[in-house]
Order: C-alpha cells, then sequence, then structure tokens
C-alpha cells in the first residue's frame, strides 16, 4: 500500500502513545538532536497567535543532508503524540540503520487507490517542536499526536530558570485533504482544509506512483527550508513542515486562487479578448517587476531559483504576484546538480518536447506549485527547464550563479513578449544544442510581416495584440537579449539593474542605439574620427596607441543624455587611462575637445585615479589601480541629465549626480580618449536617450536646461512656480529658473566677447565657450604675448599654454577654477593668489616660487621643468597628483600626509623619501636625485616605479609589490632577488653591480633592459642558451647576442644581426649610457645614433620593438631649434607634443618622440650604419 495512502484506522487517541515511548529515539532521532543542539538563546515567548497556526522557521544549523544521513529506519507507526516529548534530553539516539526508510510496496491497485485518495479527502495529522524561548521550530518536523489541541510544555512559560523549555503540540486530524491540484516530477500539490486556523492551505507532499528516492527527501525538505526564510509579498509564504502518520514529509503553505503567467499568455495566444483587454503588455511589465521583486529579495539572502518561468508565476485574483516552486532552489555557493547524481542529461533520458509543451502548461484554479511540469526535476535528469534554463546549468557541476536567474527573467520577459519560449524543438540534444549555442531569435524580430518574411510557418502567425501596435518594442528586446546572453558575464550584474532598464521603458526613458561598430574593418572611419597616436585593424580590433591624449570622436552629434559602451583591453607594459567622454564641445584644438564635458576616467594618470570631470574639473575621484594588460573591459558610461554612471565589467564605479550640469546646445562630442598606452577596441555602441512621454514638468523644463533652450526652460519654471507647488517642488523650480536666466544671460552676451577678442588678436585661433555660469576660452598655441584683451569676462577655465605670455597679472581677481599657462615664459604666478583654482599646469615657464598659491584647494599641480626650491606653500593642500619634475627642490617634508596617488618629483636634489611614508602612491618617479634609501616606499599599493640614477644600494623594500613597471637604472643593486615572484611587463635594471638574473631566467619581462658590466660573460651565454630555444623570447635572446658581440667587438656579427631598411642598418643596443656616451659609442661601431628622416622610415623603426621603447636617437635641442647629430636638416617631426617638442637637450625614441626629464640619464639607444 501506498505511503501517500491514508485510512481512519490509523487515527489514534491522546492516551494511545505509551507503546511509543520506549522507542522514541529510534523514530526520529535527528529531530531530538536539533532541539538539543539549538540552545542558549534568549528567553522570548512564543506569541499565541503563532503557537495556534503553527507558522515558525525552521533551523538552519543542520544542512538537510546531514539531517537525513542521520536517520535511521522508522518503524510502521501510526500517530506518535507531541505529550511523549517530555524530556528528549535523556532519551537513546540509535543510529541502527542509516539509510532514509522509503516504501517501495507496490501493488495492482495502488494506482487506483491513489485516484481514489484523490478525490476523497482524508485527514493529515502533522506535529512540530517548537522552542519557546525564540518563537522558532527548534527541531524538523516531528510526528503528530492525539486529536486533542492541548498544549503540553517541560516549564513555566515565564519561567526565568535559564533551562531550555520545549513546547509541545498536540492534534491530531488537523488538515482535511482535498483533491489533487498540481502535481509533477518533484510532487503532488493537494487542496486541503485547516481544522485548527480554519482556512484553507495546500499541502505539497511528495509522489507516491513511484519510489522516493533519499536525496529526493533531502531536496523536499530543504525547499520547505528555503522557501520558509524568504518572507516576501510576492513569494508563497509556508506556513508548517513536517510528517505525516505514515512518515510521509510534507509541508503546507498559502492556498493560492489565480491564474499562472503561463495561462495568461497563453490566452493571449489564442486571442482571447477578455485577457488580452485585462493583460496588455504594460500590465504584464507590472507583473514581471513585481517577480524581478521576489528573485531580487531571494538573491539578497543568497539564494537563487534555478526554475523560474511563467508556469511558477501566480497572478492572483486581486493582482497579487507570487512566485512558486522553489523546489530547486539553492544558497549562492550550492552545486548546481543538488542532490543528483551528478549525471548531465541525456537526450535519451529525457522527453522529446514540441514548442507547445516547453512553453504551455494549463491554467490552474487554485495552485501553489507548478512543480516542473515541463521537465521532470528528478534525480538523473536535467534540473530545471530547457527554454528557461541558462547554459551554463546544462553541465551539473556549474556553481550557482545569480546570474543564472537573470537568464530565467529573461527567458521570462522574452515569454511575455513573443509568446514563445526562448528555445523550443522537437529533439532534446537539438534544444540542448541551442540553448549553448545562444541559439535565440531577438523579440523584435517577430515584428517582421510575415508576407514580406516569405515565411509560411504558423508559428510565425502569432497576433503579438498585447503589444502596443502589435508591435514587440526595439528597447524591451534589447533588454531581453542581453539577460540570455550565453556568457553570464554578458549579461545584467543583478536583478536590480534589468530592473531599472525595464523601469525605464515604462517611464519612457528609451535608449536609441545610434551607431555599433565592431572594427572588422576600415568602414569604422565613416562614423569615426582617431585623433592623436597611431591606429590600425587586425583581428577585429582597433588598436590605437603613442598618443597624448588619443581620441576615437564620434563625427555625429549627439547632443542630450548618451550611453557609450565598449570592450577594450590594454597589451603595453604601459598601463593608462580607459576612458570615453560624452557633452563635449567641438574645437579647432581637437584633443582638448574631451576635457571640455563630462570625462569618465579609468585608469588614469598612470593608471592611478578612477575619476569624474566635467569641464576640467574633478566632481569625483577614487585612489586606484584598476587596469591589469590583457584583460578585457567591457565599459559603459551614461547621462540622464544630472546622474551620471560608469560600469565597468558590470561593477559600478560611481554613480553621481552633478548639483551643476552641462548644458548648451553645443555640447555634441562623444568619444574615447587614451593616453599613450596601447589599448585595442573589440565593439562600440552609443545611444542617445529618446524623450519620455511619462515627463513632470520640472523634468522637462531641466531638460530644455541642458539643450540650452533657455527661454523655454524660463517659461515651464516659471508655470510650475504659478501653480502653487509645495516647498520641495517651489524651491527646485526657482533654482532651475535662475540658472537658466543666468546661462541665457551668458549666451547672449558670447557674440560680443568674441568680436573683442577677434579684434584684439586678429587671425589667432581660439575658442570662446560657456561652462555652466562661466566661460571657458581656449588659445593654446597662438603666439600671443599679452592677455589684456581678457580683462573683464568672466572666466573660469583658461588654456593658453605655448605662446609668448610673460605676465598673468591680467588674470588678477578671476574666478579661475583650471589653468594651462605651460610652455610661457612666465617668472611670477602672484597674479593667482586667492584664485579658487583645482588644477594648475604650468610646466616649462620660470617660476622660481609658488607662496601665491598658498591655501588654494589644488588637487592637481603640475609645474615641472621651473625653478621652484620650496614646496612648503603647497603644505596641507589635498593634492592626488603632483608633477615637480627638473626643480630644485631638496625636501618632501611639506607634501607628508597628502593623499597623493601620483607624484613625479624626478631630476632634482632629494636625498630622502622618508617623508612619503604611508602614502597612498600608485605611480611615482624619483629619478635623478641624492636618494640612498626606498625604504619609505615599504607596502605602497605602487603599480609604477622609477628610481634611476640614485645611489640606492638594495630594493628589498619592494618585495612583495604587484609593480607592472619598474625601472631602476644606474644604481649600486647587486641582486634582484627580492623581486623572486614579481611579474612586471618592464623591468630596466641595467648600469648596477649585478652578477644575474635568475629571478627572471624562466620567464623575463617582456620589456627586460638589465647590461651590466658585472655580468660575467658565462652568464650571457647561459641566458642565451636558455631563451634562444623560446620562441616567446626570441627578442631577448637577440638582445643577448647582442651584448655578448659587444663584448668580442664583433662588429661583423652586430651588423648581422641589424635590420635592414631601404639600404640603413638599425640595430638597437641594450646598454645603458648617457646620450654623449651612446654617441660616441655609435661611432666606434662605424655608426652614428639613429635618425629618422620620415614617416615611413619611423613606423620601420617601431616595428623593431615588440613592447615598445625608451631609447636615445640622434636628435638635441638647442635655443636655436633641431639639431640632427649627421647635420642632416630636420624635416620631419614626430614629437608626443609640443612641450616635449619645445625641451632643450637629446631626445628620446618610443615611437614617438619625446625628451628625458633627468639630466644625465642612462638609457639603452639604436645604431644606425648608413649604406
Amino acid at each position: 500500500m501506498s505511503r501517500l495512502r491514508q485510512t481512519p484506522d490509523l487515527f489514534m487517541k491522546p492516551g494511545d502513545c505509551s507503546e511509543f515511548q520506549s522507542r522514541i529515539g529510534r523514530v526520529h532521532p535527528t529531530l531530538r538532536q536539533f532541539s538539543m543542539e539549538n540552545t542558549g538563546r534568549d528567553a522570548t515567548p512564543l506569541a499565541s497567535e503563532e503557537a495556534a497556526s503553527g507558522v515558525a522557521s525552521l533551523p538552519t544549523t543542520k544542512s538537510p543532508s546531514s539531517l537525513l544521513r542521520q536517520c535511521p529506519d522508522a518503524p510502521e507507526l501510526g500517530v506518535v503524540p507531541t505529550s511523549c516529548f517530555t524530556d528528549v534530553s535523556q532519551t537513546t539516539i540509535h543510529q541502527e540503520n542509516r539509510s532514509f526508510w522509503v516504501n517501495n510496496e507496490k501493488d495492482d491497485g495502488a494506482s487506483d487507490q491513489q485516484d481514489d485518495q484523490d478525490q476523497n479527502p482524508t485527514l493529515l495529522n502533522p506535529t512540530l517542536l517548537v522552542n519557546i524561548t525564540s518563537g522558532e521550530v527548534d527541531s524538523m518536523p516531528s510526528l503528530s499526536g492525539s486529536s486533542s489541541s492541548s498544549l503540553h510544555r517541560t516549564g513555566s512559560l515565564g519561567s526565568n530558570s535559564g533551562e531550555e523549555e520545549i513546547l509541545c503540540v498536540e492534534g491530531g486530524q488537523k488538515y482535511k485533504m482535498g483533491p489533487v491540484v498540481a502535481h509533477g516530477g518533484m510532487g503532488v500539490v493537494r487542496e486541503a482544509f485547516d481544522l485548527n486556523c480554519k482556512r484553507s492551505v495546500a499541502i505539497k507532499i511528495l509522489p507516491g506512483n513511484r519510489p522516493v528516492q533519499p536525496e529526493e527527501h533531502e531536496r523536499f525538505i530543504e525547499e520547505a527550508q528555503i522557501t520558509s526564510q524568504l518572507e516576501h509579498p510576492n513569494i508563497v509564504p509556508v506556513h508548517e513542515v513536517g510528517f505525516d502518520t505514515n512518515h510521509n514529509v510534507f509541508y503546507s503553505m498559502k492556498y493560492v486562487q489565480g491564474v499562472t503567467l503561463t495561462g495568461v499568455l497563453m490566452g493571449i495566444r489564442k486571442g482571447d479578448p477578455a485577457i488580452i483587454e485585462e493583460y496588455p503588455l504594460s500590465r504584464l511589465l507590472n507583473v514581471f517587476q513585481k517577480v524581478c521583486d521576489a528573485i531580487a529579495f531571494a538573491h539578497s539572502r543568497n539564494v537563487v531559483h534555478c526554475d523560474l518561468k511563467p508556469d511558477n508565476i501566480m497572478i492572483c485574483d486581486f493582482g497579487e504576484v507570487l512566485v512558486m516552486d522553489w523546489g530547486l532552489a539553492r544558497h549562492v555557493g550550492a552545486n548546481y546538480s543538488g542532490f543528483s547524481t551528478g549525471k548531465t542529461a541525456s537526450p535519451d533520458e529525457t522527453p522529446s518536447l514540441s514548442a507547445e509543451e516547453v512553453f504551455a502548461q494549463d491554467t490552474i484554479a487554485a495552485p501553489t506549485d507548478s512543480l516542473g511540469a515541463v521537465t521532470r526535476t528528478t534525480t538523473g535528469r536535467i534540473m530545471g527547464t530547457p527554454g528557461f534554463m541558462a547554459p551554463e546549468r546544462i553541465w551539473t557541476q556549474t556553481t550557482v550563479d545569480v546570474r543564472s536567474d537573470l537568464y530565467s527573467l529573461g527567458a521570462t520577459l522574452y515569454s511575455i513578449l513573443t509568446l514563445r519560449a526562448p528555445i523550443a524543438g522537437k529533439d532534446m540534444r537539438m534544444v540542448l544544442q541551442r540553448i549553448l549555442n545562444g541559439d535565440i531569435r531577438p523579440p523584435i524580430s517577430f515584428n517582421e510581416a510575415d508576407a514580406s518574411a516569405g515565411v509560411s510557418d504558423p508559428a510565425r502567425q502569432i497576433a503579438l495584440l498585447h503589444c502596443p501596435e502589435a508591435k514587440i518594442p526595439e528597447p524591451l528586446s534589447e533588454i531581453t537579449m542581453k539577460a540570455l546572453s550565453t556568457s553570464p558575464t554578458d549579461r545584467y550584474a543583478s536583478v536590480k539593474e534589468m530592473q531599472q532598464e525595464v523601469e525605464a521603458y515604462q517611464n519612457g526613458l528609451i535608449w536609441h542605439l545610434v551607431v555599433d561598430d565592431d572594427f572588422t574593418s576600415d568602414k569604422f572611419l565613416e562614423n569615426w574620427e582617431v585623433i592623436g597616436g597611431r591606429y590600425s585593424i587586425k583581428d577585429g580590433e582597433l588598436r590605437l596607441n603613442g598618443g597624448e591624449p588619443q581620441i576615437l570622436l564620434l563625427k555625429r552629434d549627439l547632443p542630450g543624455d548618451i550611453r557609450i559602451e565598449y570592450e577594450c583591453h590594454q597589451e603595453s607594459a604601459y598601463l593608462n587611462d580607459v576612458s570615453c567622454f560624452m557633452s563635449s564641445v567641438r574645437s579647432s584644438n581637437r584633443k582638448e575637445i574631451p576635457s571640455s564635458g563630462y570625462e569618465f576616467k579609468y585608469g588614469a594618470y598612470d593608471n592611478s585615479l578612477n575619476l569624474l570631470m566635467r569641464s576640467d574639473r574633478r566632481i569625483w575621484s577614487e585612489s586606484a589601480s584598476p587596469i591589469a594588460r590583457g584583460q578585457l573591459y567591457h565599459v559603459l558610461a551614461e547621462r540622464i541629465g544630472s546622474r551620471l554612471r560608469l560600469v565597468v565589467n558590470n561593477q559600478e564605479i560611481f554613480r553621481v549626480t552633478d548639483r551643476d550640469p552641462l548644458s548648451g546646445p553645443d555640447r555634441t562630442a562623444v568619444g574615447t580618449v587614451g593616453w599613450i598606452a596601447d589599448t585595442r577596441y573589440r565593439r562600440i555602441r552609443v545611444y542617445c536617450l529618446g524623450t519620455p512621454w511619462k515627463s513632470d514638468m520640472l523634468d522637462m523644463a531641466e531638460r530644455q536646461t541642458q539643450k540650452g533652450h533657455y527661454e523655454i526652460s524660463m517659461s515651464l519654471f516659471q508655470e510650475v512656480m504659478d501653480s502653487f507647488p509645495d516647498a520641495q517642488r517651489l524651491t527646485r523650480a526657482r533654482r532651475g529658473y535662475e540658472t537658466a536666466r543666468r546661462r541665457e544671460a551668458l549666451t547672449k552676451s558670447l557674440p560680443e566677447w568674441k568680436a573683442r577678442l577677434e579684434a584684439a588678436w586678429p587671425g589667432r585661433t581660439f575658442q570662446l565657450r560657456m561652462d555652466n555660469d562661466g566661460l571657458t576660452l581656449e588659445i593654446s598655441k597662438s603666439d600671443i604675448d599679452d592677455l589684456s584683451p581678457i580683462v573683464g569676462l568672466p572666466l573660469t577655465t583658461l588654456y593658453c599654454a605655448h605662446n609668448r605670455i610673460s605676465s598673468l597679472e591680467p588674470l588678477r581677481g578671476m574666478p579661475l577654477g583650471a589653468l594651462n599657462c605651460t610652455g610661457n615664459p612666465i617668472s611670477s604666478l602672484e597674479p593667482l593668489r586667492c584664485m579658487p583654482l583645482s588644477t594648475l599646469l604650468c610646466e616649462c615657464c620660470r617660476i622660481e616660487s609658488l607662496e601665491p598659491l598658498r591655501g588654494m584647494p589644488l588637487t592637481l599641480l603640475v609645474a615641472g621643468g621651473n625653478r621652484i626650491s620650496s614646496l612648503d606653500p603647497i603644505r596641507g593642500m589635498p593634492l592626488t597628483l603632483l608633477a615637480i619634475w627638473d626643480n630644485r627642490i631638496d625636501d618632501l617634508s611639506p607634501i607628508r600626509g597628502m593623499p597623493l596617488t601620483a607624484l613625479y618629483c624626478n631630476g632634482n636634489r632629494i636625498s630622502t623619501l622618508e617623508p612619503l611614508t604611508n602614502m597612498p602612491l600608485v605611480t611615482l618617479n624619483c629619478s635623478g636625485n641624492l636618494i640612498s634609501s626606498i625604504e619609505p616606499l615599504r607596502g605602497m599599493p605602487l603599480t609604477v616605479l622609477h628610481c634611476g640614477e640614485n645611489k640606492i644600494a638594495s630594493i628589498e623594500p619592494l618585495q612583495g609589490m604587484h609593480l607592472v613597471i619598474l625601472s631602476f637604472p644606474d644604481n649600486q643593486i647587486n641582486t634582484l632577488q627580492p623581486l623572486k615572484g614579481m611579474s612586471p611587463a618592464s623591468l630596466s635594471c641595467g648600469r648596477n653591480l649585478l652578477t644575474g638574473v635568475v629571478p627572471f631566467a624562466a620567464k623575463p619581462p617582456d620589456d627586460f633592459g638589465f647590461d651590466c658590466d658585472t655580468i660575467p660573460t658565462r652568464e650571457l651565454e647561459w641566458l642565451y642558451e636558455k631563451w634562444s630555444h623560446d620562441f616567446r623570447f626570441a627578442f631577448h635572446a637577440k638582445n643577448v647576442q647582442v651584448l655578448l658581440a659587444l663584448r668580442r667587438n664583433d662588429l661583423a656579427q652586430l651588423r648581422s644581426l641589424a635590420a635592414e631598411f631601404k639600404g640603413h642598418r638599425y640595430l638597437f643596443i641594450p646598454k645603458f649610457l648617457r646620450w654623449d656616451e651612446a654617441k660616441a659609442y655609435c661611432e666606434k661601431l662605424g655608426g652614428h645614433l639613429v635618425i629618422i628622416t620620415g614617416e615611413e622610415e619611423n613606423v620601420f623603426i617601431s616595428s623593431i620593438f615588440k613592447s615598445g621603447c625608451w631609447a636615445w636617437m640622434g636628435l638635441v635641442t638647442r635655443e636655436n631649434g633641431h639639431e640632427w647629430i649627421t647635420g642632416e636638416p630636420v624635416s620631419y617631426l614626430n614629437f608626443v607634443d609640443k612641450l616635449q617638442e619645445s625641451k632643450l637637450g637629446p631626445k628620446i625614441f618610443s615611437g614617438r618622440w619625446a625628451r628625458d626629464d633627468v639630466d644625465g640619464a642612462s638609457n639603452s639607444f639604436i645604431v644606425e650604419w648608413d649604406s
């Protein structure tokens, strides 16, 4: 007889429990063990209504797995009264048989008896052990007691004795069983009536028409426990868990009246007018949002559903939405296979499914649970429903992740939109393969006219009558397909993020795709312009490198709210700036375009900071070193009005509300921006935000301000103020009106000021624009020598670099926040005193004192190449970046305690780094000083360190650091052993006292310069033998060959190793010499330092170096101009920028040309032999 079969003769009276008293421990010892182990809680009386209803949460100190492994065989019993549990602590626990008892009895009448059971109501008799001190169930469900309703307890409810108290509940015949309302592979749900609480409930039990495996018991109990712990309005509540008189586990839950989402969608699909009218897409999206609420709540409790689908979503009679069937739910970190055998589903073991079978289920009148009606979720079978199950879950060993539920949410939204499952098929093998391949048609494709498509498939002819104009909205289609991405990393990072996208559509905030380029060919130039640096297309990637900056600018004007998404990675040793910009202003000085708008900077300033900049002013920042070489980054940046957000690899970097957002009709430039580093872009997409159809008038007014339509916005703000708004709206309207009024006045004044400057500087190129409540003027490289024409202009930002300006006096009293006066013969900063500057660049001037800057709120100061001797005036500033290279500074004490992440103090007279102790530096260049110890750097988060040309004897303080670029040539270091285990991309350690490079012999850095006269020749020979047999280290092996040939003075071999171009030979010499030494060394070899006379030659020499280079070339800049050492006329220039071109002294080749800012620096070099 089936154990689900219940007959009245099994019911017992309250007094008939004595025969079980002696063997109660052998019945359910684990129940008692739970009770004994969960002790020591604070005494809290159990509420009477909880005792009456039996609502309590199950303990979590034991896993179901451990629980059931301890359960012995249970004898055939009727009902065990809970009055027997008066002193469980003295009962002996027997574990004679560890197998969980499962009845495999079958007889010919089993199915008939089951059918009778479904038709005839019976009684179920459960009981619970309840800890009265906490109000929580303190054991697994016990067997029920007698039919009386009296309560037994071991002590007074008000007792403060400190002893554990157990509330024992009597009462058999608690549930009157009704018919089956749902059934499936995981269980059966029956309607029931709670005789104690006088209410209808639903009872879930395991199926009785087949043997039940032990792991199914465990999974069933875990389902009840997990569901009971998820107390949320959109999750079906569990009332009670227990065993009936035949020891069958069950749990009771809310009896739900309504219809499944499947039923609704099938009704729409069949064209039911009533259902179509009741459930338009707008209401279905509200249903979906409530489902998302439930899943998000579960995720906050580290629970994933694992079987979400329309059939497990109930829409109740009064609008409630409940997520049902948590039978496959798991805590995050559990194995997807749950308690299964670990097998993947075999097509031979699973049923063939039609599209209708995969998607559609019968609507049920009073369901509590759909029980996986599509595909049975039992041992050895797929744990989930194909079509709604994430690809990674097909393989049972995959770890549970919330993103699997995101896939199921996407599949559910797909069904809502298309009235179809995402994937269906006649053959299970085909269905599974399509899931793994991501072979899913976008929902929007079903909008195509059947006739024009020439498709006769009846499935294509389902009318989408629930959608607006019977068409699926494109934004919802895009949201769906993102959630259904085959790779979890390409999906939404959280339910909340997906909800925000759906909510944006509901509010009319729809992102429209404007550009989508994957860089498979040069056709991207139809949409984009490359500014600065070099570019090339290879293997579906756009490579940008060598620019300061290097910009990818969208040719199309895009005003308003913008979203930009792109995928990129960096492959150079130097890592810096994976950034983008929007709301910028196009100008003739194209390199300044990004800084005129919002810059979303990731890993900026030598990979030391994440930043949000507005018109070159910092409005948010954090110290960070996020970029790793070779790692792919998916970057998303967006602006919606005053709200700005940056997300990288599904991690939100910032979400900022700008109190003073940029506005104006000319803010239309969008693109990406980097700096020097070798950056590869795989794909880039740009969206613009449509005008919302559900806008509040204040929102409309603010959008008009953003677009620069100030008169319209003032009119709207005035209308709000005249409509008797509440205090908050009135304040917002007044503030908006005043902002629009000021900007309207500035806009009207622009033509007059431009005319004034054109008259003062005839023929000069400049740009004057409005940035919020001030003006920005760009007049760099314009050969002006006087700033007097700008007196009286309400400037807040001024770029006047590389002119002939000798005095800043006309700036006195201006409210400047940012100033770049680099490359001018300025000797005094006195006119800047008391300005609210946050950014100041004044490199390569003639400045002797920073005293006028005292007390300024500077966060960025670049003052290299001057005559500054003291940093005392900047003491206490909130600087995060300081560049003071090539000055006369001998003391860093004034910067002690600053929040600096980047410091460039190379080429000074500094003898100690002690003031830098505990500073959060990520980048430090202190080369060319008098430093003897780097002990103060110990424990810093450095990724870039240059400390060459000092007196350093030990690099032991660097041990354990994660340095990417490290250079310390020309010191007194005799071992690299402290660097063991480090993997820098670039390491320069030549001209030291090294005798070997053992820590890097097995895997040298890509850029590795190590030549020292103290390294024995036999060591070099050993390195060549080691590296020459590994193709990865061919460049390193060649460098060792060069060093060995130099030691043998083998000129013939050196020439044979050189690369040939148009009759000339070029060879990289990996020795570290000063420029004048390198010049003489090349002449000794019968050649000269390389000279470059054209772009083609420059590109060829660059191609010699796999990972870039930093090498002396034969160019020197003097007061009267540039000179090649051969006397060749200088007709071709390829400097990084104007600043590098103007610096006096010998030049460096790095693809582009620059100057080493340390006088007397030691570097490698390139020798050239003429034909």
